[in-house]
Order: structure tokens, then C-alpha cells, then sequence
């Protein structure tokens, strides 16, 4: 078997797990990097990266597809789409790990679903926006594309300011995603992630935002503290990884007086917290599931 990690940085912890566990396992996995990325149409299709052929891999997991702009990204997930139409494994599917990123895509499938996620809106329009910021009282304005936490603002209805923090966002970005600030049932600002793979959840922490401040991702200064696994944590993550349609994922969850609420999914999660919390290395359980999907399909 010949395995490429997709990975912008070679240093990144989750990849080198991956490639680790890989290796234990006796398989041929490398580290690939989509900057350097080649399509040629002529007598055949030629797909390559970093000098290697990408159409004599086996699999391509993908742990981060790095990024210039909006034209490289789209030219990357074509790429990605041209593996699997040719028969490549790829893992998430090209198609989960969109999804995933775009946060209109995910509250949407997650709707349809029936999985529990704060009411949302993304408009075009600073008007439909101002109303929507009033009937929600508070809102959470996310970027469309973001990660990591960033450009994450708190919104409050009747604060002038926000309100032209919310047009301004509008006419820089050309739409809003605004996300009902939904109070939780807890005294510290917290949120929940799990790791999913195959649809079993392995696990799950509590990321507590630092003192005095409301966003808790561990990229932002946050710290990570073993959360309990119940049925319905279980279930809603599991449910969460299906309807983006994700092998493995981070799925970020509320606690709310009405039960859990799913409000984000991660397509190319970091298993470093988890990892550090709980000891559990998601990227064991993510080399066997590709190695049983490769071994079926001979």
C-alpha cells in the first residue's frame, strides 16, 4: 500500500502521529504538500505532487490542504474529486471536508439531519442582518471560511458599535453568518469537542476558554479537560460526522438547558488535545480504518 498525507506543515503533530501509526502498521506512508500540486491534460490525465504520482497512490488523507486564495483551494478539491473519479481512496472525501469548512453548508446539512444546532442566519443584506442581530438579541459572527477561532465577534443588538461592526462586516466580506448566541449550563466559557472516526466517537474534552474571555479554542489560548462520553454526546457527535458525510472529524458541541447543540464540524481535526487529556491517539484508529477500507476493496 502507498499512503500520501496531505499536510501544508511537515512539523504538524497530527501528521506525524498519522505517519507514525502508519509506519507500525508496515505501511509505505509519505508526507505530501498541495503547494506543490501538477495537473497535465493531454494523451492522459497526469496528477502529481511533489514529483510523486498521485494516481499510483493508494489512499490520500488528507490532514490539511494549505491555501493561497479561493482560486488555488478550488483547483485543490478538483484535484482531490479527479482522485476519487479515478478510483483513489481519499479520506475525508473531497466533498465532507467542503462541507465541513463552509459553515452555511454544515448548519444546513445538520438541519436536515435533525441534529440540534443554534438557529442561524447568513444574508447578504446589512438590513435582513441589523433584524436578525435584533431577534436573536445576541449573535455570534463567524467567518464563512474560518479556523482556529479566528475573526470570531460577540454581537450585541443594542450596541451601536456592533451594529456597524455588523455592516461593516457585510461590505467587507459580502455576507454575514450570524449565529444565535445560545447561554450555556455551565458557570466557566466552555464548549465541547469530540473526536469521531468511523462513526464511533472515541472520546471528548471540555475546551475552556482563559479568564475573563468567551472563546475557547485551544488555538486561542484555551485548555483542555476530559469530558465525560454519555449516550447522547455519542450520538450527536456520530450523527454530526454522518450528515457532513466525514470519515473522522472534530465535532464542537454546546451545553444548553434544552441538551446538547451541535455548532460546528471540523473536517481535518488536530488529535493533539485529545491526545494530551485523555491519551487517546485518534490516528490509530484512523490508519486502521483506511488499512480495512484498502484490504476490502482488493
Amino acid at each position: 500500500m502507498k499512503i500520501g498525507i496531505v499536510v501544508s506543515d511537515p512539523k504538524d503533530w497530527t501528521a506525524q502521529v498519522l505517519l507514525a501509526s502508519f509506519s507500525r502498521k508496515g505501511i509505505d506512508a509519505f508526507f505530501l504538500d498541495f503547494s506543490d500540486l501538477v495537473a497535465s491534460i493531454g494523451d492522459d490525465l497526469v496528477l502529481q505532487s511533489c514529483g510523486i504520482d498521485l494516481l499510483d497512490l493508494d489512499c490520500l488523507v488528507v490532514r490539511d490542504l494549505g491555501r493561497r486564495g479561493a482560486i488555488d483551494v478550488s483547483f485543490r478539491f478538483e484535484v482531490l474529486s479527479a482522485l476519487v473519479q479515478k478510483g483513489i481512496l481519499v479520506i475525508n472525501p473531497p466533498e465532507a471536508i467542503a462541507r465541513a469548512a463552509n459553515k452555511f453548508a454544515t448548519s444546513r446539512v445538520l438541519h436536515d439531519w435533525g441534529v440540534p444546532t443554534p438557529k442561524t442566519i447568513v444574508t447578504t443584506s446589512p438590513e435582513e442582518a441589523e433584524g436578525a442581530l435584533h431577534r436573536f438579541g445576541e449573535a455570534v459572527s463567524k467567518p464563512l471560511f474560518g479556523y482556529k477561532g479566528r475573526d470570531i465577534l460577540l454581537l450585541k443588538s443594542g450596541d451601536p458599535s456592533d451594529l456597524v461592526r455588523l455592516r461593516s462586516i457585510v461590505q467587507d466580506q459580502g455576507l454575514v453568518y450570524l449565529q444565535e448566541f445560545v447561554a450555556t449550563e455551565t458557570d466557566s466559557a466552555r464548549d465541547i469537542r469530540a473526536f469521531v472516526v468511523d462513526g464511533k466517537t472515541l472520546g471528548a474534552i471540555f475546551r475552556v476558554a482563559p479568564p475573563g474571555q468567551w472563546i475557547s479554542n485551544l488555538a486561542r489560548g484555551g485548555r483542555a479537560e476530559t469530558c465525560p462520553l454519555t449516550s447522547e454526546l455519542e450520538g450527536l457527535a456520530a450523527e454530526a460526522a454522518r450528515a457532513v458525510g466525514a470519515t473522522y472529524c472534530g465535532v464542537d458541541l454546546l451545553e444548553t438547558r434544552h441538551g446538547l447543540s451541535v455548532i460546528e464540524v471540523n473536517g481535518t481535526p488536530s488529535g493533539k488535545g485529545i491526545f494530551d487529556a485523555l491519551g487517546i491517539d485518534v490516528t490509530e484508529a484512523i490508519a486502521d480504518h483506511v488499512i480495512g477500507l484498502l484490504d476490502s476493496r482488493r
